[in-house]
């Protein structure tokens, strides 16, 4: 049976990018981004995470993902880089225990909440099929419900900062209590000598694969179509706000927001929070 491995985040993390790297640079891997079925898990772990659905119906599910993808792989390591797998993290161990290979290894991929807003909000996150689904579909998007009356950009700023929010809680509190929980961060995959990607490589037990790969790690993949929602030091003061009130606490943790210029702009949300 394949050593399996699950990647999961918040989204617009370098997922596919994983999952090509490793699938395309190793003869042993066999990787694989949100594959089928995808709708149905995604409604399932959205809906599990808000307490809408039950946990034996989606460990049910996740045992037939292993039975029909995982143990039919015939590779020595299965990858699975599914963000859309986030609000399941809790079972992952029950649900992918193999008798010879032990639980799975979970990768947690984090970004910077206010580079993944922008990434998100360029690739389409709030327009055409996506935005209708992110906006009425229940359990498409978490929180979905709770915010289908609000409307305006600053609005889908608060949907992806919550989203952030929300996810990267949950795979910070419910994987410290898996067996093999790896965090990673999207910026040290991309930094000039890709040293998280070496370090997941490691992890893995596999040779790292630089330049003149089959797929090279500098190779940009899914890269946003547009180019509307800036970067935050162009964000006006109530964006910087709205985002902080969602991820303050949280992006700290993982060593986003201590630039000087940042903190100036929410001293008022955070001197708030700390009186309330």
């Amino acid at each position: 049976m394949p050593r399996t491995v699950l990647i999961v985040s918040s989204g617009r993390t370098g997922t596919r990018f994983l999952a090509r790297y490793f699938d395309g640079n190793f003869a042993d891997v066999e990787a694989r981004h949100e594959p089928w079925p995808r709708l149905s898990l995604r409604l399932a772990s959205n809906a599990y995470a808000a307490g809408a659905f039950s946990g034996a119906a989606l460990l049910a599910m996740l045992r037939r993902r292993k039975r029909r993808r995982i143990d039919r792989s015939g590779a020595r390591i299965y990858i699975e880089s599914n963000p859309l797998l986030w609000g399941a993290i809790d079972l992952f161990d029950e649900a992918f225990f193999d008798e010879a290979t032990g639980e799975p290894t979970i990768v947690h991929v984090v970004r910077d909440p206010r580079e993944q807003a922008r990434s998100s909000l360029n690739h389409g996150t709030s327009t055409g099929s996506k935005g209708i689904a992110n906006r009425w579909l229940p359990y498409w998007h978490p929180g979905v419900t709770s915010l289908a009356a609000r409307r305006g950009a600053s609005d889908w700023l608060a949907r992806t900062a919550a989203l952030w929010a929300v996810v990267n809680q949950r795979l910070h509190d419910e994987g410290a209590r898996c067996h093999d929980y790896q965090l990673i961060r999207y910026e040290d995959l991309f930094d000039e000598s890709h040293s998280g990607l070496r370090r997941l490589c490691d992890l893995l037990g596999l040779v790292y694969r630089g330049a003149g790969a089959q797929v090279d790690p500098s190779r940009r993949i899914n890269r946003g179509r547009r180019d509307a929602f800036p970067g935050w030091q162009s964000w006006s003061e109530e964006q910087c706000a709205t985002l902080q009130r969602s991820c303050g606490p949280l992006m700290r943790t993982y060593g986003y927001g201590t630039e000087p210029e940042w903190s100036c702009r929410v001293a008022h949300v955070d001197a708030g929070r700390g009186g309330s």
